[in-house]
């Protein structure tokens, strides 16, 4: 398999993988077969069930909705297929906890993605888990878009919505947690040539 050629770049202290400059970057598409998708990403959330009353609390009560710790997100992922047309493969996105509580959380997934010469958009269904500080397991939902003012480097923002079910309290023994997060960063594309 002949690849394309690389140039590195460094972006916030990343390693960024560019195959060519944007006004090349139709040709790539058209002849690639598959896109490596690699992302880092800072993001917070909202929780809406907060048993434990927390200290974030944004409401009257300290039962409703908290603020969820800050967040590194970093994912890597592969799609098949080539030109404009949606492409299927597969992601696995770790979160970090950046402040509060240390935290780590993991969701592997399906993945549709289009992209064309400036844009990109995603969508991404999959389990999710929480290994520590306790384990806690459910299901995790993302939708976002990326601009490339490069071929191969983009700023990305998705929107997450996770559902995890674990540990409770007294009153509910076994508690379901939903949480919407935002989270803002930088993609970097590899496109895999024949």
């Amino acid at each position: 398999m002949r690849r394309a050629p690389l140039t590195a770049l460094c972006l916030g202290g990343a390693l960024a993988l560019s195959p060519t400059v944007a006004h090349g970057a139709e040709v790539a598409l058209d002849k690639a077969d598959g896109i490596v998708v690699l992302s880092t990403a800072i993001g917070t959330g909202l929780r809406f069930n907060n048993p434990y009353r927390l200290s974030t609390v944004l409401g009257s009560s300290a039962e409703g909705v908290s603020q969820t710790a800050s967040y590194l997100d970093v994912s890597g992922g592969f799609v098949w297929g080539r030109g404009h047309r949606f492409r299927h493969g597969a992601a696995i996105h770790c979160a970090f906890a950046i402040s509060g509580i240390a935290q780590y959380a993991c969701a592997p997934g399906y993945l549709l993605y289009r992209r064309t010469a400036s844009w990109s958009t995603f969508a991404r269904i999959g389990p999710a888990f929480v290994a520590t500080p306790s384990f806690a397991w459910g299901g995790e939902l993302g939708a976002g878009a990326a601009w490339f003012p490069l071929a191969g480097v983009g700023i990305v923002g998705e929107l997450v919505g996770n559902l995890f079910y674990g540990a409770g309290t007294r009153e509910v023994p076994s508690a379901a947690y939903p949480v919407l997060s935002a989270q803002l960063g930088v993609t970097i594309l590899y496109e895999v040539m024949p």
